[in-house]
This record gives C-alpha cells, structure tokens and sequence, in this order.
C-alpha cells in the first residue's frame, strides 16, 4: 500500500482549486515530511529532485523504500523490492499532485491563482506586503480568497478560503535559501481543512541540503519500470 502521509498529501493536492506552477523550479533536496491528522503522526523521509519542465522525482527511504515520478500527465508510484508499481493517469486542468506546499512556497502567490481572480487590497508594513484576492475561476465563479504575506526573501504566509470564510488551506515558510532565481523555504508548515473550516490535516516539511538540480548527476527516484513490473491503476 501507499504510505499514508504521501498517499494523502498526493490526494489534497489533486482536490485544490489552484495549480502551483513548478515549472521553472529546478532543484534537488533532501526530505522530511511529518504528518499529523485524526490517525497519530508519521514521518517519511527521503530525497527529490525537480527537473526542468516541471517533473518531480522522489526517493523515499524510509519508512519503506519507493519511488515516484510525477509528471504532468501521469503519476507513478513504485516499489523496487516487489518490483509493483501504482500508476494514475491525470488530467489537465487538475493541478499537480504532491508537492504543492512546496511549490507554493517557491513561487509569487498570485501566480498559483486562476487568470481571473482580482486583487482585492494591498498594504504595506513592517517590511511586509500583505494582499488579498478573490479568487474566481475561468468561468467567472468566484472560490474564495486568498491572503498572503510577502517579505523581500519571499512568501512568510499563504492562506485559501472558501466563499463563506471558512480556511481551506494555510501554509507558513520558514527561512529561506537562494537557488538559482528562486527563494527555497527550509521548512513548511501546511495546515489542510474540511469544508466546515475544521482542520483536518498538517504537513511539517523539513528540506536539507538543497541546490540546484545538476543533470549530469541525474534525478533520483523517477520510478523506471521494467518489462515485467507488475503495474496496478490508481483512481485519484
């Protein structure tokens, strides 16, 4: 089975309303990700690469050694030592799964919204930026909306809400790092809540020893399938 603090980030990630963009993100880093909901915590670590274009390679290591390979069609998990792998189709619009508090993290937050949304305030204190918009999709319906602090370094805080106030998400990153044109947060926190505004959900994310992604040295954990990988699908 899928561990379940991965299975659960990849399936929150598949059910927000906006894609973060990974695209000219281009890095590799080692991992911890804790995860704590209704069931207790746990904790997976490993390593990532994210590859020019937007595809994402993960190594876990534990607590079971896996692999997976995210692009932006298909999603494959895989298990070297049963030579199994788990395989979902995506499909555009559906933002990427997986790693969206990390993208969220490494992006401006206006971009991670739908072309429609409208900024609705904007202030300045403290050496922060603070902005809210109304987030409106590409029919015209309006979602909710979103608040973010901004330093120089970066987003400090990103919060999504639904029409009625409610939070959806929030994410808080800690200090960051400079890779190539971007601002890497070390460390995330990512609060995910059910539509009463309960939470349900929090990811700790820990990120160590992170640089530019080099292509000689190549990805890790991109979830290569033989010609006798047992191969199952997933419905995400």
């Amino acid at each position: 089975m899928v561990p379940t603090a991965l299975a659960a980030a990849l399936s929150w990630a598949l059910a927000g309303a906006a894609p973060a963009p990974v695209a000219s993100v281009s890095l590799a880093a080692d991992f911890v990700l804790n995860t704590v909901d209704a069931t207790g915590t746990e904790r997976v670590s490993g390593a990532l690469s994210v590859l020019p274009g937007g595809e994402i390679c993960v190594a876990v290591t534990s607590p079971r050694v896996q692999e997976m390979h995210l692009s932006p069609r298909e999603l494959v998990i895989y298990y070297p030592d049963r030579d199994l792998a788990f395989v979902a189709r995506l499909s555009p619009p559906q933002p990427p799964p997986m790693l969206d508090a990390l993208a969220a993290g490494m992006s401006d937050p206006s971009t991670t919204l739908p072309s429609g949304s409208k900024l609705v305030e904007s202030t300045h204190a403290n050496g922060e930026l603070v902005t809210r918009w109304r987030v409106i999709d590409a029919s015209g319906k309006e979602l909710g909306e979103m608040r973010a602090v901004e330093t120089r370094l970066g987003a400090r805080s990103v919060e999504l809400s639904d029409k009625a106030g409610q939070p959806q998400r929030r994410f808080t990153f800690g200090e960051r790092v400079r890779v190539g044109v971007r601002s890497v947060p070390r460390t995330i926190v990512a609060d995910y809540y059910s539509p009463g505004g309960t939470r349900q959900r929090e990811e700790q994310w820990t990120l160590d020893r992170i640089t530019r992604f080099d292509p000689q040295k190549g990805p890790v954990g991109c979830a290569k399938l033989g010609a006798q990988t047992k191969v199952q699908t997933l419905a995400w």
